[in-house]
């Protein structure tokens, strides 16, 4: 346990230190101060918009892959990386996606460019290599977190 810990922290604050922009530091704390974790957040969102509370919790369960620590690392990444992506676009892309049952992999370069999609839909090669450089990094943080 203390090893996974240790492992993720440092793996953590590379990321963090190497890519993280002053001005991307505001978005980072703004998301920190959102009451509940991600999943319970993206649940919150589908119970606003009309599902059960019990079933809107289930869905986001269901189809969220990972646990709440490694989705809330790998959405930081995604976001501090990707400046066009907000935490609120990234949440009714999620709450959707669990809306129709459909798989949601924030380590997965297919859900990160659809993610992207929704916002922007002409996506230039810069844009397409930084996605790939989340993508692997998210895979990092899965693997870590999964020792």
């Amino acid at each position: 346990m203390n090893k996974r810990i240790l492992i993720s922290t440092v793996f953590i604050s590379n990321i963090i230190f190497a890519s993280v922009l002053p001005s991307q530091i505001n978005q980072i704390n703004l998301n920190k101060n959102r009451l509940g974790s991600f999943s319970t957040v993206v649940s919150q969102y589908l119970y606003k918009k009309g599902l059960d509370k019990e079933v809107a919790q289930k869905k986001v369960s269901n189809f969220l892959m990972g646990e709440d620590f490694e989705n809330e690392l790998m959405l930081q990444n995604i976001l501090s990386n990707l400046d066009m992506l907000q935490y609120d676009n990234v949440v009714e892309y999620i709450a959707s996606s669990a809306l129709y049952s459909k798989k949601i992999d924030l380590s997965s370069y297919d859900t990160i460019i659809g993610m992207l999609q929704t916002v922007n839909s002409n996506l230039d090669k810069l844009t397409l290599q930084k996605i790939e450089k989340v993508s692997l990094e998210n895979k990092k943080i899965r693997q870590l977190h999964a020792v």
